[in-house]
C-alpha cells in the first residue's frame, strides 16, 4: 500500500468517526432550564436582591428533602409571621421529574408529604415573602 491509498483511509476513517459522533449528540437531547430566558434575565436583579436579603437573616432556610417528603425550616425571626411562596424542585438531567409546590404556613416551618421523588440531585428554589417582603434561597440537593 502506498502513502496515498493510506492518506484516504485515514480521511475516510476521520469522517467516519465524526459521523457517528454528531449521530449520537442528536440523540441525547439536552433539556432546557427554562423556556422564558428573557423573561428570567429582566427579573435578574430582583432576585439578586431577594437573595441578599435571605443572606442577611439571622439562619439560612434549611431544607430537607426525602424520597416521599419536603420540609423547609425558616430562621428564628419568621416564627409567627405568616409566609407563603413557591418551592420548585428542579432534577436537572430529567424535567419530568421536576416538582413545584406551593409554600403557606403561618409559623417557621412547613412540610410536604408524597413526593415521591426519584433519587438524585435537584437544585431546589425556594421564592418565599414574609409580611411584604420577598426572599430567595437557592441550594443543590441530594435525595438518597
Amino acid at each position: 500500500m502506498n502513502w496515498g491509498k493510506g492518506l484516504a483511509l485515514a480521511l475516510i476513517a476521520f469522517a467516519a468517526m465524526m459521523a457517528w459522533f454528531v449521530i449520537q449528540a442528536s440523540r441525547n437531547p439536552e433539556a432546557l432550564v427554562t423556556e422564558d430566558y428573557y423573561g428570567a434575565e429582566l427579573r435578574f436583579q430582583g432576585r439578586i436582591d431577594e437573595a441578599a436579603r435571605a443572606k442577611a437573616l439571622s439562619a439560612p432556610v434549611r431544607m430537607e428533602v426525602g424520597h416521599s417528603s419536603a420540609a423547609l425550616h425558616f430562621p428564628p425571626e419568621m416564627a409567627g409571621r405568616k409566609i407563603t411562596g413557591k418551592f420548585t424542585l428542579l432534577r436537572p438531567n430529567d424535567p419530568q421529574a421536576d416538582h413545584v409546590l406551593q409554600v403557606a404556613t403561618a409559623d417557621a416551618a412547613f412540610t410536604a408529604n408524597g413526593l415521591n421523588l426519584p433519587p438524585g440531585r435537584y437544585n431546589a428554589l425556594l421564592e418565599w415573602e414574609a409580611e411584604g417582603v420577598k426572599y430567595y434561597t437557592e441550594e443543590k440537593i441530594y435525595v438518597p
